[in-house]
């Protein structure tokens, strides 16, 4: 596998199902990067330092929500059957 065709894979990911720019994997994507790097840190940090349970729980329905509403977009596409004429 070389570069050229994991950038047209990531370039892909970020698309909808018309195949324009779409808003929602980015904001799943920034959303589990975010839970990510939180709990990651959170587990090197005392009790004392710890997220609001709140702030986790919005940023993971946040996220929940993002990867959802693009995974039925991506599944739910019909594609038009072109007539001849």
């Amino acid at each position: 596998m070389n570069i050229d065709s994991i950038k047209a894979w990531l370039v892909e990911l970020f698309k909808d199902e018309r195949g324009a720019a779409s808003i929602k994997p980015v904001i799943a994507l920034i959303g589990a990067l975010f839970i990510f790097v939180t709990m990651t840190l959170n587990s090197f940090s005392h009790a004392d330092f710890a997220p609001s349970a709140d702030l986790v729980n919005a940023a993971m329905v946040i996220t929940a929500i993002g990867m959802g509403a693009d995974t039925l977009d991506k599944f739910s596409h019909k594609e038009e059957k072109k007539k001849h004429a």
